[in-house]
């Protein structure tokens, strides 16, 4: 990423130079003329075929890069509160995908959701969900959260529909 950007700041700076080299010529006494113009729109459209070049190059290189999760943060939902504490720690998991409210074609797939905390401890009733993809931000889904313990062998796990906003 950081060759694109400097490749990126080159042609940004080879533009700029041949707008204040334009400049300088049309404040002259000779001034710009036909010829400094043609040269001048010959610059700007080789530096605009260079750009085209590099960005597609850029796209043969790394096609994976696109469209893909942002290595950031997280966004939280608003609490989850699950109502009954127990005295053993709970798993949190997503059972199946999350569904767009209205919009049912739409699914969150269960890897792209994490939770805060990312199990609940002895006596905890509340979390948070987290997106770990940007692409399905600023929507509200329907989905159902599965609480397992490990520890107590003979408890069923529970089951919960909830409904955030992402």
């Amino acid at each position: 990423m950081q060759t694109q950007s400097v490749l990126g700041q080159e042609l940004i700076d080879k533009a700029a130079a041949l707008w204040v080299n334009a400049g300088e010529q049309s404040d002259s006494a000779e001034g710009l003329g036909i010829d400094g113009r043609i040269a001048l729109v010959h610059g700007l459209v080789d530096l605009w075929a260079k750009g085209w070049a590099a960005a597609i190059q850029i796209l043969i290189k790394a096609p994976g890069s696109w469209g893909m999760p942002q290595a950031t943060e997280p966004l939280p939902s608003e609490i989850v509160d699950v109502k009954t504490a127990t005295t053993y720690p709970r798993k949190i998991e997503a059972v199946g995908p999350f569904t767009r409210v209205g919009q049912p074609k739409v699914t969150i797939p269960p890897w792209a959701i994490g939770f805060q905390p990312s199990f609940l401890p002895a006596g905890v009733t509340r979390f948070r969900l987290v997106l770990k993809d940007y692409r399905y931000i600023g929507a509200n889904y329907t989905g159902k959260i599965k609480l397992s313990t490990q520890s107590v062998s003979n408890i069923v796990p529970d089951e919960l529909a909830v409904v955030v906003g992402l």
